[in-house]
């Protein structure tokens, strides 16, 4: 097989030509459905053609003989900053996630190191096959920190939102608790000056918003209005238990006339339906986390099938890989063993096995590709394998033993992929992982500046291991 390398992934692509030859194609375009053995053509970044003996001249190739080819996920929620300190909130709540990363390691970042981390889970993400990341940074502490994040998307080749938060590191209390403060004004000067213009690129923005559950009404409009004055979507934790009850958070955003498509919930665990209900009724979306959401005990079941009954279509995140990890292939799995427990626990109560199970396998890959771009409104560029979008597309290797026989192809891959049967991922047509790796001098550099990073943070923050101290 012969792929060409890229030294860089920054700058125009070239004009060129690349095809996946004999692959099973799983399109998720309900016209095309799915395509064994099938070809896939991609000019200058667009999906241009799918079908069988397509023309390869003066193409580069790949032969997916034996592997399976889908749209590249999307992890609608993920904090890319914490790459490098994956693990460090694996036993605690979310109380303990505050005042551990959010209070401790935090503030312990300099500029340099967010670029290191952002970078670096960027890769991850890639590396998993997830081609585009809704990265909610609340690490801009100062403006120099929120540079460095978008320089750091921009150079890792991954698809983006970047969402400016708040600057906890200037005091997790002060912004986060029945906060007054209003979002930074800076991010005008980052709309002005990194994404004047979004046609066409890779890393757009958008704002990460406190919301009713950690900032007063007043803040909050201040802060939506903000949004609207730079036309830019928000993201907001909400539907989170202990905080939704006391703080209303749908009934707020509704009074103030807040709630609109441009509205992305991450969570959303302690949600009623007549919430969920609001939030489908106004084109609103939102990205349970099963990891988290379960792990650090946001909810007794991710939100899932009940966002699916009130009319959404959820989205799926990672949300942190200091308590989950870096795939959406594992979120599939959980979201999907998970729903089927909550729907099924009143007749296994009763002793009452039920005939049927209602979410599948395709259900859940369909929540880490259509869902998450029809969330950021990316359904036009990206979500399927349908010519005229640009090719985000990953390659899983199935000739392993684990997915021998492959039966169905969707079951076995949500069933059984992680990161290292990931054989290859494009991202706007540029190949960034080949043959099971990573491509590019730029993974070199991340681990260097990851290693650099946490050695300066250890000296900052020298937290205990667990069972010390």
């Amino acid at each position: 097989m012969s792929l060409a390398r890229t030294s860089s992934r920054t700058g125009p692509a070239a004009r060129s030509r690349l095809i996946i030859k004999n692959g099973h194609l799983v399109t998720l375009d309900d016209t095309l459905g799915d395509l064994p053995a099938t070809d896939l053509l991609v000019t200058d970044g667009t999906i241009t053609a799918v079908g069988r003996g397509l023309d390869a001249e003066d193409a580069e190739v790949l032969d997916a003989t034996g592997m399976v080819v889908l749209p590249g996920l999307v992890d609608s929620h993920r904090h890319l900053w914490q790459s490098g300190i994956g693990g460090s909130a694996a036993h605690l709540s979310l109380t303990g996630y505050v005042d551990v990363v959010l209070g401790g390691f935090l503030p312990a970042y300099q500029p340099e190191d967010v670029y290191a981390g952002v970078l670096w889970g960027a890769l991850q993400a890639l590396n998993a096959g997830i081609t585009t990341v809704a990265d909610w940074s609340h690490i801009t502490t100062t403006p120099d920190h929120a540079d460095e994040n978008v320089r750091a998307l921009r150079d890792s080749g991954v698809r983006a939102v970047f969402l400016y938060g708040p600057p906890i590191g200037q005091g997790a209390r002060k912004w986060v608790v029945e906060s007054s403060e209003p979002h930074p004004d800076d991010a005008r000067r980052m709309r002005a000056e990194h994404f004047a213009s979004a046609t066409g690129e890779l890393v757009t923005m958008g704002l990460a918003l406190r919301g009713p559950e950690f900032s007063t009404p007043d803040t909050t409009a201040h802060d939506f209005a903000l949004a609207r004055d730079l036309d830019l979507p928000v993201s907001l934790h909400s539907g989170l238990p202990g905080y939704l009850p006391r703080y209303r958070t749908i009934d707020v955003l509704d009074e103030r006339g807040l709630l609109g498509p441009t509205v992305h919930h991450a969570h959303g665990t302690a949600f009623t339906d007549h919430d969920l209900k609001r939030i489908a009724a106004t084109g609103g979306s939102i990205t349970p986390c099963p990891s988290i959401d379960m792990l650090m005990a946001l909810g007794a079941h991710p939100v899932t099938g009940r966002a699916l009954a009130q009319g959404l279509l959820p989205a799926l995140g990672t949300d942190s890989v200091t308590g989950a990890g870096t795939d959406l292939f594992s979120e599939m799995r959980l979201a999907l063993a998970a729903e089927r427990s909550r729907a099924n626990a009143d007749a296994v109560a009763r002793h009452e096995p039920p005939a049927h199970v209602e979410l599948d396998h395709r259900d859940v890959l369909r929540l880490a590709t259509v869902a998450g771009a029809r969330a950021w409104h990316l359904e036009d560029r990206i979500g399927t394998l349908t010519p005229g979008k640009r090719a985000d597309v990953v390659v899983i290797d199935t000739r392993a033993p684990h997915f021998t026989p492959l039966g169905d192809p969707v079951t076995s891959v949500v069933l059984n992929a992680g990161p290292s049967d990931v054989h290859t991922v494009l991202v706007d047509g540029r190949v960034v992982k080949r043959d099971g790796r990573l491509t590019g001098s730029v993974v070199r550099l991340g681990r260097e500046l990851l290693t650099a990073a946490l050695d300066r943070l250890v000296e900052r923050f020298p937290r205990p291991r667990r069972g010390e101290g």
